[in-house]
């Protein structure tokens, strides 16, 4: 099979870095951007080849696409890869909006399409711990979920100006509506539940120089009762990567800086602790999970974020910043 990677940013070149890690070949793949200097990197360090458009690489004739732009342009590179009849991975979020969903949705159904909207947390042997935890009856049912999220925005690529960066712009899918999308479809994953209100509070408040706000604090209701309250921003000098699931028998916190997640039982009095692999290396979550789209692609598995759920994130998303505006509670259209 032969890929296309949409975007020679950090991200497009981590999934170039995947790919070749599930034995595709370099000649297997060809990358989409314009940049000279990224062009000449990824021949370089991976001797894979660059074109200059999406129409060229289309042209191409890939079997499958890997959507690696800003958020803003995610959706119109879908939609020309599902015109084209090619399936699809996509970074989070699907898109910042509705438009174009219910055309991409009748491509996929037309073409049995496979979209593959970002989730590499199922891969990743923490969260699957978690999921693991929560879902046993000794839990019981998660009532109370807390999540932050925060690290400071000029640390995240210090290799470039950060005020060129596509995450100091709301307008292009930065200003941590990316970040939000991803924890939001890693929960939506962890509790086979979704959304029905929320109340958001987002503002710029530090001195960085950003067309976004730097810090969300978000009060969110479940379907099935279960409150949220999740928390990010661009601030943190030292990162922060917090789960907490609160239930009436104990409590699971996971701490991806520290590498842990643990349990309280009640019916044990004790916290129960387990830690990554030795020599276990963040990327393979990654790596595996462009292995999950391809196998997808083979029929031999399924996705965990599929379309349905991806589009209930960008609800959300867009749910959130009418709550900013209006200053109330928004309900969440299913």
């Amino acid at each position: 099979m032969k890929y296309l990677v949409v975007g020679g940013g950090s991200m497009g070149k981590r999934r170039i870095r995947c790919l070749l890690a599930n034995n595709v070949q370099p000649q297997q793949i060809r990358m989409v951007d314009v940049r000279p200097d990224r062009q000449a990197e990824v021949k370089s360090k991976h001797d894979v080849d660059s074109l200059s458009d999406l129409a060229a690489g289309l042209n191409w004739g890939p079997d499958a696409v890997v959507i690696s732009v800003p958020g803003a342009a995610h959706m119109e590179v879908a939609l020309a890869a599902a015109r084209a009849k090619k399936h699809f991975f996509c970074e989070v979020p699907l898109s910042l909006n509705l438009e174009g969903v219910p055309e991409l949705k009748e491509l996929a159904e037309k073409h049995k399409l496979v979209i593959a909207p970002g989730c590499q947390p199922p891969m990743h042997p923490l969260f699957k711990q978690v999921k693991q935890w929560i879902e046993e009856p000794t839990f019981g049912k998660p009532l109370c979920v807390l999540a932050e999220f925060g690290q400071y925005l000029p640390d995240w690529h210090p290799y470039e100006d950060y005020r060129k960066f596509y995450a100091a712009d709301q307008k292009m899918g930065g200003g941590n509506l990316d970040v939000i999308a991803q924890e939001l479809a890693m929960l939506y994953w962890m509790l086979g539940d979704r959304a029905v209100e929320l109340h958001a509070a987002g503002a710029k408040v530090s001195t960085l120089e950003i067309n976004a706000n730097d810090v969300w604090d978000i009060s969110v209701g479940l379907s099935k009762g279960t409150r949220m309250a999740l928390h990010c921003d661009l601030i943190q000098r030292i990162g922060r990567n917090i789960l907490r699931f609160i239930s009436e028998s104990g409590t699971v916190e996971l701490s991806m800086v520290e590498g842990t997640v643990r349990r309280f039982l009640i019916s044990t009095r004790q916290w129960e602790v387990r830690t990554l692999p030795q020599g276990y290396v963040y990327e393979q979550c990654y790596i595996d999970e462009i292995g999950q789209f391809i196998q997808c692609i083979e029929g031999k598995a399924q996705w965990y974020n599929p379309l349905p759920t991806a589009v209930e994130v960008v609800k959300f998303l867009m749910a959130m910043q009418q709550s900013v505006q209006s200053k109330s509670t928004v309900k969440i259209e299913r």
